[in-house]
């Protein structure tokens, strides 16, 4: 059983399939997705399957509820926009479905906006996979065991760890703001001019907690040449390498077909 975390990431804690899958075999797998979509044959069907593969995936590990919200908050604004901008300004729009007499909504713009947005909620369906079942720290320590550079593992893994404590440090500042009679609510200007006393604290926090990390890292040896030992244990089974090294085959192939073809 997985340590549950301290502090609020996106990680769901579980032991599905998914939670026990090596981290580079989900990363493999969200790359296969992203030149699957965009480089294979097919149009609608292969897209279409691609998100039933996902949501299938999701479900099977116990998080398709919180992917679902994020899906839907991220991509419902953005779906308005894009359908309404498209709808009416697509270059290739000819097909005239609605005339609502100042302007006309156009089927060629509706169908390029529908193809974006399946694209891009494959895209973030397959991200969440990764996001929602990978603990950051197990990310860093696979890094960190296979590419035998903790600098490296703390370079790409440490902004995980630091956005969530961002995070919970905005909701304290904006806390003890309000405390002292700041009005952080209200119309666009008052929020805008709410704006420079939470932003100075939060840089300034920020930077203080760098500092800390890296005196803490030293103390503890980080840059020691010795061998390390790891607290958290990825395993990584000789089926998991054969997947990884099938879905870099499969990742270059369709690159190689969608150049070529």
């Amino acid at each position: 059983m997985r340590p549950r975390t301290s502090f609020p990431t996106l990680f769901i804690d579980g032991n599905s399939w998914l939670h026990q899958t090596h981290p580079f075999n989900k990363l493999g797998y969200m790359l296969l997705t992203g030149v699957s979509v965009y480089l294979l044959p097919g149009g609608w069907l292969t897209n279409v399957a691609l998100l039933l593969i996902n949501l299938g995936f999701s479900l099977s590990a116990g998080i398709f509820k919180t992917s679902w919200k994020v899906v839907w908050k991220t991509m419902l604004p953005l779906a308005f926009f894009m359908v309404l901008i498209h709808g009416v300004l697509y270059p290739e729009n000819h097909t005239i479905l609605l005339d609502l007499q100042w302007f006309n909504f156009y089927q060629e713009g509706l169908v390029f906006a529908v193809n974006t947005i399946l694209r891009l909620v494959i895209l973030l369906t397959a991200s969440l996979l990764f996001v929602l079942t990978t603990h950051p720290a197990d990310l860093i320590s696979t890094l960190s065991q296979t590419a035998g550079s903790p600098t490296l593992a703390y370079l790409i893994g440490s902004p995980l760890l630091l956005l969530p404590a961002m995070g919970e440090r905005i909701v304290a500042i904006q806390s003890a703001q309000r405390s002292r009679g700041l009005d952080t609510e209200g119309n666009l200007l008052k929020r805008f001019l709410g704006l420079p006393p939470l932003f100075i604290p939060l840089v300034i926090g920020s930077l203080m907690e760098v500092e800390q990390r890296s005196v803490a890292l030293e103390l503890r040896g980080f840059k020691s040449k010795n061998p390390k030992t790891h607290v958290r244990t990825i395993s990584d089974s000789m089926l998991q390498r054969r997947m990884r090294w099938l879905m870099l085959i499969l990742t270059i192939c369709i690159i190689i077909y969608g150049v070529v073809g």
